[in-house]
């Protein structure tokens, strides 16, 4: 059952190959070819008549093509063989580009059919062909077919509205019958049409992947008696199509947050800004990916300056011309209605330009005597800064030069300084942004707003965060500033800026020594080590050697009573290692790293992992022993084939003797005992879980049986 029906006057047309008419009785037209010789412009056509989707091949048809009634083209048919024929019409216009009415005599029917979509004349054009030819379809009782586009999956994240869906850009209706829009309620869904608009909400709780079915039905109405309404006529042979729409909703997440915000920076004239770790201020988002971008803030000069009353003095003998796109860093282009741009040689104004309110381009033409290689500068008066920026140096002039189009304009950015985020994604998760500056005599402070944004959804998850980013000619106009974390107004003397102006979040003093905790001296610790199944791993055999670095201070004090920033130790049990740092302004803080040591128990019945056989077996020493954790762990499920490649026993007890059983839907065989090693099983079951000749025990190796053992099948 379709509900919410709405009516749709205003529809999109269908495309050019699928064509609407309107049909009228009447004898064999006699249409008269025009003479080409009148029209200063022509076209081809190569077309095919179907009638109702079916191909009319009779060689009295005829094709024509109109202009106010005016006769611009007559088809001739022509037999291709097999009963098969091709309509070959040259048409005529007066103009280059025009638009054209169609008429169908179609033979059998004995009827001229109006074709109601025009078509587009344009010069030396040639459509269709014999293989492919250009279909004109016609239809029979005045009601063409209509149909549906796919429509593309949408998708969402809990809690937010679908993006509404203008169905009408989906619909290819040949005539202009006014269309009813529906669906099949889903009651995952809530939906609605306003017009041809589909808005569509997930239920609350509602997360996963659902459809909806939505028809529009074509309002082709009966004509009706003299002064009956519209609405009232008799609806006949209603057209509809149907499409199905793939709606997804992702479960809620939490989305980027700058915290700590990202501080600002000052530098001398002639130094750099450091590089910014993005990854380092944005710690709550926790998806694969994450996308950082920015915009300049764009803020009137106080007190605001004037526009400027440039003017041109001197009618120039020569010019050059300039298209040009106006920015300010990538991100941000001038579109104020107030903007004027304008061009010097010295100090005399040469060109004047305006900006196009159609594609947001600058047309400057640059005139002047006698002035072949001077340096000609740009300045832009910004009606959204109340400020004239000045680019000294663009190009040099030269006489009749042409710089940039519209498809490809000469970019002119007059930002000092621009950041450059990193691409989406960035492999090793580093994002560092540096900070350039594009004019080196700049100095003053430019803003900027940053964002951490979801990839997937950027409208619904981010967060922004302002920084300032100044330059200084003397070193007394920029001030130290220590973070302030735990806004105690005390400051982290190891976290500090220097800024032209007062940052949020810092202060002027380092007097706090517990700023929030940990930030109060940071600690990086590392271990390196290359025992157990992977290195690095922070997992260990036992007695194994492991390296601690420790980063961040200038003393260290280590839980074992060791001094140095890196220390060794061949730990035997899981356990941690913790060192305090400490700064020589007396700040510390402390920081552990836990260090797993695999033994020779068994503790976890899985194929593999922390505890697991095959772990303990690649920890244990040669001719060493395990046993089980009994009785919490009395058992081994393999799903892969264990290699025995040292001399090992495997003890259980007479009472509780552990299994090693084997699962061979996935394990090829059971256990593999290599050239001259040998297994020990004492008190210890072997078990195939499968009741099949699978191998349990393999290899060149020897196996020896101690006290009770059972081999069996389940």
């Amino acid at each position: 059952m379709f509900n919410s029906m709405v009516m749709n006057i205003g529809l999109k047309t269908a495309i050019l190959l699928i064509l609407g008419f309107v049909q009228m009785t009447a004898q064999n037209p006699n249409w008269t070819a025009p003479n080409g010789s009148g029209f200063e412009f022509s076209a081809n056509y190569i077309a095919t008549i179907h009638l109702a989707g079916v191909p009319s091949n009779d060689a009295e048809d005829a094709v024509a093509f109109f202009k106010d009634g005016e006769i611009r083209g007559l088809g001739s048919a022509i037999s291709l063989g097999n009963g098969m024929y091709r309509h070959f019409i040259t048409i005529y216009a007066h103009e280059a580009i025009d638009t054209l009415d169609i008429k169908v005599y179609h033979k059998s029917t004995g009827l001229v059919y109006e074709v109601q979509q025009p078509i587009i004349f344009q010069v030396q054009g040639i459509t269709g062909n014999v293989d492919d030819p250009y279909i004109i379809n016609i239809y029979p009782d005045n009601d063409a077919p209509i149909r549906l586009l796919p429509v593309p999956a949408q998708f969402t994240l809990e809690g937010f509205a679908f993006p509404a869906i203008d169905m009408s850009a989906y619909l290819v209706q040949p005539d202009q019958f006014p269309v009813a829009w529906s669906f099949t309620p889903n009651p995952n869904l809530i939906a609605s049409f306003q017009g041809s608009i589909l808005s569509v909400t997930a239920i609350a709780g509602f997360t996963g992947q659902t459809q909806l079915v939505v028809r529009a039905t074509e309002q082709s109405m009966a004509m009706g008696l003299e002064g009956e309404s519209y609405a009232s006529r008799a609806v006949q042979n209603q057209q509809f199509a149907d499409v199905t729409i793939t709606f997804n909703v992702t479960s809620t997440y939490l989305p980027p947050l700058w915290e700590p915000v990202i501080p600002d920076q000052g530098i001398l004239l002639g130094e750099q800004f450091d590089t910014i770790a993005l990854n380092d201020f944005e710690n709550q988002f926790q998806q694969p990916f994450i996308k950082y971008d920015y915009l300049p803030i764009i803020a009137e000069k106080a007190p605001p300056l004037a526009p400027p009353d440039w003017q041109i003095t001197k009618t120039p003998e020569t010019t050059m011309n300039v298209v040009t796109k106006v920015n300010y860093t990538p991100k941000y282009q001038f579109h104020h209605e107030d903007d004027v741009l304008a061009a010097f040689v010295g100090s005399e104004v040469v060109g004047i330009a305006y900006r196009n309110a159609i594609n947001g381009l600058y047309y400057l033409s640059i005139g002047s005597n006698n002035i072949n290689d001077s340096v000609v500068s740009i300045k832009l008066y910004s009606g959204a800064m109340k400020d004239t920026l000045v680019i000294d140096s663009v190009f040099l002039y030269q006489p009749y030069a042409i710089h940039g189009s519209a498809e490809n304009p000469f970019i002119i950015d007059f930002a000092p300084i621009a950041p450059v985020v990193p691409d989406l994604p960035v492999a090793d998760g580093i994002y560092d942004m540096p900070v350039n500056i594009l004019d080196k005599k700049f100095v003053g402070s430019v803003a900027f707003r940053f964002f951490a944004l979801d990839p997937t959804y950027p409208q619904y998850l981010y967060d922004q965060t302002n920084a300032t980013f100044c330059i200084a000619r003397n070193s007394s106009e920029l001030t130290t500033y220590y973070q302030d974390a735990d806004g105690d107004g005390l400051g982290n003397p190891s976290v500090s800026v220097l800024a032209c102006s007062s940052v949020p979040g810092y202060v002027t003093n380092n007097s706090d020594c517990d700023d929030n905790g940990t930030l109060a001296p940071g600690i990086n610790l590392s271990v390196s080590e290359t025992s157990g199944s992977a290195p690095n791993d922070n997992k260990i055999c036992s007695g194994s050697p492991v390296n601690i670095t420790a980063t961040g201070g200038d003393s260290y004090l280590w839980s074992t009573s060791q001094t140095e920033a890196v220390i060794s130790v061949n730990p035997t049990m899981t356990g941690s290692f913790t060192v305090t740092v400490t700064l020589t302004s007396g700040c510390s803080n402390s920081k552990s790293v836990n260090i797993f040591v695999e033994g020779t128990v068994v503790k976890n019945q899985d194929n593999a992992g922390d505890g697991s056989l095959r772990n303990v077996l690649e920890c244990i020493a040669e001719n060493g022993i395990i046993t089980y954790d009994l009785p919490l762990i009395n058992s081994t499920i393999l799903t892969s084939p264990l290699i025995v490649n040292k001399n090992v026993s495997i003890h259980g007890t007479i009472s509780l003797r552990p299994e090693i059983q084997v699962d061979f839907n996935q394990a090829a065989h059971g256990i593999e005992i290599q050239s001259n090693k040998n297994l020990i099983l004492k008190n210890v079951d072997l078990i195939s879980l499968q009741s099949n000749n699978n191998i349990l025990i393999m290899g060149p190796g020897n196996l020896t049986i101690s006290e009770q053992t059972k081999i069996r099948s389940n």
